[in-house]
């Protein structure tokens, strides 16, 4: 197994993820001699995972559990078969091989039924931060049932994903097999030499060959760098002869509609219209947005550590008479947690009326999630939920800027916003939080204060911005 062939082509549960985040990244990790060292925490939050202790936790305590903690994914699998066999109830952490493919269920459970193994088999289950079924965890426990069923003789009929909330979710492996089968077949055929076609995504950042695409996009200006286009949409565009930004960009409305008469016109003449503006490096307004009027005006964002499934930081830029002053509600532990928020909400009575301008939809999720947890007045609730206001939300219907992604960081940047803390951006922030938590150095939350400060004063910059360009 250890052979360089083989181990190229090894196939894991994180293969599915890397796939669907970027096909080249599988491309690149296979048939390039640059070895991309990715740290196992950044891994974890790749495809959504939590660290092994809020995974024991979430277990709880069950009475007839085995762990297995072997790294050598043959031993590790002869040790889980092993446990398999004895029928232990549930089995963490094991591994499941099968030529080169390789699963790694953080959970394996014990059913009734006839298989190889008695009169029980097994079902898998991985845990997950997030509180609904996605797709890409399907695709993973439809790997994990092909696996099972090569080594138990029955294929589960379920999959099973489990909250941080201890909740389980469950799916029918049958009604997503053939996306599954779809996706394992282009996997395999990229492992064997064949280079997926280019596609520029969101999901490439996380790759380590990001800064590869990227040049590549931009070389041969590249249809899918214009922010949200669908791949299908780039089929049809190829169909109706357009190969490039730089070919979009030269059309007139007449000119585009007579060509492309398979799209929609608005959504059609959106995407020249982004095609232009990237090829002229310039922002085009299409409509204008309208602020309220506020003597205070509140700016918000939030830390996370989602490994922990741990909300550490309330951030709150507040402009009272363009005067502005930074608060930062922190809980250093978990059980500090309910004490933030009360103590945020506090605040947050003392501005009734004020707007709370945020970026992207996770403030608002979090939010949502905290008044459910915590007792939470019903004026507050009413509050946050009627003043916070998604810019976002706003941009995308009113402003094209000349740019593939629309993050915070890009956008702001774009603008002139200029970050002191960018070596903190990101996923940064959460390894600067762990370190915290291990070390107890007031320097890490240092840092995560002052680039949580930048992130509502990029915000602040960026509403001042559209209301002075809108």
């Amino acid at each position: 197994m250890e052979s360089s062939d083989l181990k190229h082509r090894i196939i894991s549960e994180k293969t599915f993820f890397h796939y669907l985040k970027c096909p080249n990244w599988i491309y690149h990790k296979a048939h390039t001699d640059e070895e991309k060292m990715i740290q196992p925490l950044q891994e974890q939050l790749i495809d959504d995972g939590l660290l092994i202790e809020k995974q024991r936790e979430v277990l709880g305590d069950r009475l007839d559990l085995i762990e297995i903690e072997i790294e050598d994914p043959e031993k590790a699998f002869e040790e889980t078969l092993k446990a398999m066999r004895e029928g232990h109830q549930t089995i963490f952490h094991g591994a499941l091989l099968y030529g080169h493919w390789i699963g790694h269920p953080d959970i394996l459970e014990k059913v009734e039924g006839k298989s190889r193994l008695g009169d029980y088999y097994y079902v898998a289950a991985d845990i997950k931060r997030s509180r609904t079924l996605r797709n890409d965890y399907k695709f993973q426990g439809c790997f994990y049932a092909e696996l099972l069923e090569q080594i138990q003789g029955i294929k589960p009929l379920q999959g099973y994903i489990m909250t941080p909330d201890r909740v389980l979710l469950s799916y029918l492996i049958e009604s997503f097999e053939t996306s599954y089968k779809l996706t394992l077949h282009e996997i395999e055929r990229i492992l064997a030499g064949d280079k997926p076609a280019h596609f520029l995504t969101s999901g490439c950042k996380q790759s380590p060959w990001f800064s590869i695409c990227k040049e590549e996009s931009q070389l041969y200006s590249d249809l899918s760098l214009l922010n949200h286009i669908w791949r299908e949409e780039i089929a049809l565009f190829k169909k109706c002869g357009i190969e490039s930004v730089r070919d979009l960009a030269t059309y007139s409305d007449a000119k585009i509609k007579k060509q492309c008469p398979f799209f929609e016109k608005e959504r059609l003449f959106w995407l020249r219209d982004q095609a232009k503006a990237l090829t002229s490096g310039e922002y085009i307004i299409k409509q204008a947005i309208f602020f309220k009027e506020s003597s205070v005006e509140l700016y918000f964002d939030i830390e996370s550590d989602p490994l922990r499934d741990f909300d550490y930081l309330f951030g709150l830029l507040v402009n009272q008479k363009n005067k502005l002053k930074y608060h930062g509600f922190i809980a250093k532990k978990p059980e500090e947690e309910a004490k933030m928020w009360y103590t945020f909400i506090k605040c947050i009575e003392s501005f009734p009326d004020a707007p709370i301008y945020h970026y992207g939809w996770f403030e608002r999720e979090v939010i949502h999630r905290f008044s459910m947890r915590y007792e939470t007045p019903e004026s507050v609730k009413h509050s946050l939920e009627e003043n916070m206001i998604d810019l976002l939300n706003l941009i995308r219907p009113a402003v094209i800027f000349p740019l593939s992604f629309y993050s915070l960081k890009d956008i702001a940047t774009y603008l002139g916003f200029k970050w002191q803390h960018l070596e903190v951006a990101g996923s940064n922030s959460i390894f600067y939080f762990e370190n915290y938590l291990e070390t107890h150095k007031k320097k890490y939350l240092e840092e995560i204060l002052a680039y949580n400060e930048e992130d509502v004063r990029a915000t602040f910059h960026l509403k001042q911005w559209l209301s002075k360009h809108t």
